[in-house]
C-alpha cells in the first residue's frame, strides 16, 4: 500500500498499522462508534481500494480515517476524533486530506440523530442526496446521505 504522509510541526497524518488497532479501538469505544474488528482491518490492508489512516500529534493517536475509494470517487466508512481535540479542526484536517487525493466525488452517510457530524459535514460543503429510512435499528434513526461534489 502506497504510503501518504502529510506533516506539520504539530500534526501527522499516516497509515494506520496493526500495533495502533487498540488504540483504534480505544477512540472508538469513546465515541460510541463500531469496533474496528481485527479481520476487517486486515482485509483493508489487503485491498488497494480501501485505506484506515491516523492522525497523530506529539506521538498519540488522536483521530483516524477509514474510506474506500475508485478512481474517481471516495466513501467515508469511519472517522473520529478524541473528544479532547473536537471543535479544533482536526476532523477537516482529515477531510482535506481525502480532498488532497483529487477525487471528484466523497460521500458519507450519517444517523440523522448524529446533530454534530451533519452539522459538521455541512460546514465542510457536503450536500444531502438521500435519505435511508430506519438504516439505523439500534438507534432507530435514519441514515443522511451526504455528498461533496467536484472536490478538486
Amino acid at each position: 500500500m502506497e504510503s501518504h504522509h502529510q506533516q506539520t510541526n504539530m500534526f501527522k497524518i499516516s497509515e494506520v498499522i496493526l500495533k495502533d488497532l487498540p488504540k483504534i479501538n480505544e477512540l472508538e469505544n469513546q465515541l460510541n462508534l463500531n469496533k474496528t474488528k481485527l479481520n476487517f482491518f486486515n482485509q483493508t490492508l489487503s485491498n488497494e481500494n480501501f485505506r484506515f489512516i491516523k492522525l497523530v500529534l506529539k506521538k498519540q493517536i488522536i483521530g483516524f480515517l477509514q474510506f474506500s475509494l475508485n478512481k474517481s470517487d471516495c466513501d467515508i466508512i469511519s472517522i473520529g476524533v478524541l473528544q479532547k481535540f473536537q471543535n479544533m479542526g482536526y476532523g477537516k484536517i482529515l477531510v482535506e486530506y481525502l480532498i488532497s487525493l483529487n477525487l471528484k466525488n466523497i460521500f458519507v452517510e450519517v444517523s440523522s440523530n448524529n446533530i454534530n457530524g451533519i452539522m459538521f459535514y455541512h460546514r465542510l460543503n457536503f450536500l444531502k442526496i438521500g435519505l435511508r429510512k430506519n438504516y439505523y435499528k439500534k438507534q432507530k434513526s435514519d441514515a443522511i446521505l451526504l455528498k461533496l461534489e467536484n472536490v478538486n
